[in-house]
């Protein structure tokens, strides 16, 4: 079964930014200091309404590491969101990341939950997700389902984001988990 769901969030597209690593002092690999993070997302990110962030919260430096992330809470107004900060790549000391905030795993469960319980007069006894969804185009998440003693998988894709409206769909698997 394949669903489609729209959830509007707090969002700005994933926006890439670039920043001089300071070395750390034993292993010379370059990171980002919380508060050079934080400063980027306050003067790169929007919430749906245009304004900029309030707040900007991170609770680690980023590591000067491909793939390496941190995930931000960025306050806007009376709304509070997360901020996936992830390194795209590492030149000496420059260090390039993305920002892309996301959709609450408990939102995005309990979102499919009731798009479940709809279709067939009854909602799953459980339905969890690992980590948030990140708002862009072609991300996944993997999810659990678990009904009258059998679990299933449940994949969540992005499949358009247009502003803040973030259009994700969900396929439960045909059979359970082994």
């Amino acid at each position: 079964m394949t669903n489609t769901m729209c959830q509007r969030i707090v969002l700005a597209s994933a926006i890439t930014a670039a920043v001089f690593g300071a070395a750390a002092c034993s292993s010379g690999t370059p990171s980002v200091s919380k508060k050079d993070v934080e400063s980027q997302i306050v003067e790169k990110m929007t919430g749906a309404d245009g304004k900029k962030a309030d707040s900007v919260t991170c609770p680690d430096n980023l590591a000067g590491q491909k793939g390496a992330e941190v995930n931000c809470t960025m306050k806007v107004g009376d709304k509070t969101s997360t901020v996936n900060v992830t390194v795209t790549s590492v030149e000496g000391e420059n260090v390039k990341f993305d920002m892309v905030q996301t959709i609450d795993k408990d939102q995005v469960a309990k979102q499919i939950s009731e798009e479940l319980g709809q279709q067939f007069g009854t909602k799953p006894e459980t339905l969890t997700c690992p980590e948030n969804l990140k708002g862009t185009p072609g991300a996944t998440l993997r999810c659990e389902l678990k009904d009258s003693g059998q679990t299933y998988g449940v994949t969540v894709t992005v499949n358009k984001v247009d502003g803040s409206d973030v259009n994700y769909g969900f396929k439960v698997d045909d059979k359970p988990a082994s």
